[in-house]
C-alpha cells in the first residue's frame, strides 16, 4: 500500500511539473528563422546539385494556403499585418512533392515593418533531386487577389471565366477565399490606359452538379455582401488617395443626409492584384453603384419601377441596369429635369423643387467646390430617379473622382493629369446648384451658408483631412505597393509628396471659408474651364 502511494504522489508530481512546463514553455510553431540556412549551408546544398532555370517550384505554401506569385521574376508574395511588428509564425513548404525550400535569408532578423515598406526580396532556395533553382520571397501589407483565367488568356472586353483567390493581410486563419468568376475591362477612356480596370462577378457551383454557376455573394474587407465588384487600376492618379479621399468624404457627408434604404455612396479598399501568375500593382476593390446599392425597384419587381441614370459626357445620359426595353417613358422625368434646368428662371425656381432633392442637390455642390471636382461638372454624375410621395424625384451622387483636388486632364500626355495651380482658387460651375443659388431655391444661400458651417466642424474640417490622407499613405506607401506598382506602371507616375496634398486640402477649405460667407458672390468667381 504504501509502494502504491508512493508511486501515485510520484505519477501526480510529474503531471504537475509536465502541466507547469507547457505553461511556462509552451511548445512552439516553427518559423521561418528555423528553415534559414547559413552561408556554408547553402553552398553545400548548391554545390551538389546543378543550378536549373527549369520551373521546379510550381507553388509554395504558408499557413496552408498556396501563395501569389509573379512568374516571370519567380517572385512570391506573402501579406502580412503590417501595423503588428511581431512576425508572423509558420514555415514554408513547397506545393509539389520531391521538392524542399529553404530561406537564404533571415526575415526574423529584419524589423517587419521596414521590410514590408521597402518591399525587400528574401531568397528562396527550392531544391528536387539533384537540381536547385533560387527564387524570391516578398512581404506586403495589403491584401492580394489574384485572377487566373481558365484558358490563361488576358482579361480583355469580352467575358471570361476563370477562379478568384482574395488572400487577407491581417489573419492567418481563414485567411483565403475563393470563387468562380467572370470579367471583363471596364471604364470609359481608362481603357486607353495600359492598366486597366475591371469588373468581376463570382459564382459558385450548382450542388446538384448539373454544372451549372449561381450568385455567389461575398464580403470583402468589410464592404457589402455582393456577386458583383469592380477593380479600379488608378493609373492617371500619382498619389493613389485622391479618389479614395473624395469618396470617403462624400460617404461622411453627402451620403449620409439622404433618407433612404440603400446608401448614396460606395467603398473603396486597396489591395494589389496578379493576373495569370503576373503581378498587376496597387488596385481599388469597389463596391458599384447599382440599383440594389441604392436601394432602387428595378424592372418587373414592385411598382413603380425606379431608375438609375448617370451622365457620362456633356448632354450623354445612360440609363443603367438590365432593361429588357428602354422607351422615351423611361426617360420622361430626366428630359423634363434638363428641360427645366436649360430654360428660363421662373418656370425653373417654380418646377425644379417638385423635381429633385433640393437638400441633396446643394450638399453636392458643396462637395464639388470642396474636392475641386473638376471632371464631375458634366459628366460622372449619378441620378437616381426614387418615387416618393406619389411622384418620382431625382437625386444626385458623383462618382469617378480621381480628377479632384487640383489634378486635371493634361491632353498633352494623353489619359493622364496634371496638377493646376490656378485651379485652387477657381469655382466648380456645376450648373444645377448654380442656379439654385442664383436664385435662392428654398433658402439655397442660407442653406448652404449653414451646411458648410457645419461639415467644417466634420467631414471637412482639417484634422479630419488629414489624418485620412495619413491613413491612406500609410496603407499604399508603408505595404510597399506604392513603389511597386510604379516598378511596374513606369508610365503612370507616382508622386509621394503627401504633406503638399494635406496642405493643398486645408487651403482649399480656408479659402471656401471665406468664399462661401456669400453663396451669391461666389458665383461671380471665375470658373474652371476644360
Amino acid at each position: 500500500m504504501r509502494n502504491r502511494r508512493t508511486a501515485l504522489g510520484i505519477g501526480l508530481l510529474l503531471l504537475i511539473c509536465g502541466y507547469l512546463r507547457f505553461v511556462a514553455f509552451p511548445v512552439r510553431e516553427p518559423d521561418m528563422g528555423s528553415q534559414t540556412l547559413s552561408e556554408s549551408e547553402a553552398e553545400e546544398l548548391k554545390a551538389e546539385r546543378a543550378v536549373t532555370e527549369e520551373e521546379i517550384l510550381p507553388g509554395l505554401i504558408f499557413a496552408g494556403e498556396e501563395l501569389p506569385c509573379d512568374r516571370a521574376s519567380g517572385t512570391f508574395y506573402l501579406p502580412v499585418d503590417m501595423d503588428e511588428p511581431s512576425w508572423e509564425r509558420g514555415t514554408l513548404q513547397a506545393a509539389a512533392s520531391g521538392v524542399k525550400v529553404w530561406l537564404l535569408d533571415n526575415p526574423l532578423e529584419d524589423d517587419k515593418q521596414e521590410a514590408v515598406r521597402s518591399g525587400k526580396s528574401y531568397r528562396l532556395l527550392a531544391v528536387k533531386g539533384d537540381v536547385c533553382r533560387e527564387y524570391a520571397l516578398v512581404f506586403t501589407g495589403l491584401p492580394i487577389l489574384t485572377l487566373d483565367t481558365d484558358t490563361g488568356a488576358e482579361i480583355r472586353y469580352e467575358e471570361i471565366y476563370g477562379t478568384m483567390r482574395f488572400y487577407k493581410a491581417d489573419s492567418k486563419a481563414d485567411w483565403v477565399t475563393e470563387s468562380v468568376m467572370s470579367a471583363h475591362i471596364r471604364g470609359g477612356s481608362s481603357r486607353l490606359n495600359p492598366k486597366k480596370s475591371y469588373k468581376m462577378t463570382l459564382y459558385k457551383k450548382n450542388q446538384t452538379g448539373s454544372g451549372a454557376l449561381r450568385q455567389n455573394h461575398l464580403s470583402f474587407l468589410g464592404m457589402r455582401e455582393d456577386d458583383e465588384w469592380l477593380l479600379y487600376a488608378m493609373y492617371s492618379e500619382d498619389t493613389k488617395v485622391r479618389d479614395k479621399l473624395s469618396l470617403d468624404v462624400w460617404n461622411e457627408s453627402g451620403a449620409l443626409e439622404i433618407d433612404s434604404e440603400g446608401f448614396y455612396g460606395y467603398h473603396m479598399e486597396y489591395i494589389e492584384v496578379f493576373q495569370n501568375g503576373e503581378y498587376y500593382g496597387i488596385y481599388g476593390l469597389m463596391e458599384p453603384v447599382d440599383y440594389k446599392q441604392l436601394d432602387l425597384t428595378k424592372e418587373n419587381e414592385a411598382q413603380p419601377v425606379e431608375y438609375l441614370y448617370k451622365q457620362k459626357d456633356p448632354g450623354v445620359f445612360e440609363l443603367k441596369g438590365s432593361w429588357t426595353e428602354q422607351t422615351e417613358e423611361d426617360f420622361e422625368l430626366l428630359n423634363a429635369y434638363l428641360a427645366y434646368l436649360e430654360g428660363d428662371n421662373s418656370d425653373f425656381k417654380e418646377a425644379v423643387p417638385d423635381l429633385i432633392d433640393v437638400d441633396n442637390a446643394l450638399d453636392v455642390w458643396l462637395y464639388l467646390q470642396a474636392v475641386i471636382g473638376m471632371d464631375n461638372i458634366e459628366r460622372n454624375i449619378f441620378y437616381p430617379a426614387v418615387w416618393e410621395d406619389g411622384q418620382y424625384r431625382l437625386r444626385f451622387m458623383p462618382w469617378d473622382m480621381d480628377y479632384s483636388w487640383g489634378n486635371v486632364h493634361d491632353f498633352d500626355a494623353g489619359n493622364r493629369t496634371r496638377f493646376s495651380e490656378e485651379i485652387l482658387t477657381m469655382r466648380i460651375a456645376w450648373k444645377l446648384g448654380d442656379r439654385l443659388i442664383e436664385l435662392d431655391v428654398e433658402n439655397a444661400r442660407e442653406k448652404v451658408k449653414e451646411r458648410w458651417q457645419e461639415l467644417r466642424q466634420t467631414v471637412y474640417s482639417d484634422e479630419w483631412l488629414t489624418e485620412h490622407i495619413d491613413s491612406y499613405a500609410h496603407q499604399v506607401v508603408d505595404s510597399g505597393a506604392f513603389d511597386r506598382d510604379g516598378a511596374r506602371w513606369v508610365s503612370s507616375g507616382h508622386n509621394g509628396d503627401y504633406e503638399s496634398l494635406k496642405e493643398l486640402a486645408c487651403g482649399r477649405m480656408a479659402f471656401l471659408d471665406e468664399q462661401l460667407q456669400d453663396p451669391l458672390a461666389y458665383l461671380d468667381l471665375k470658373e474652371y474651364v476644360e
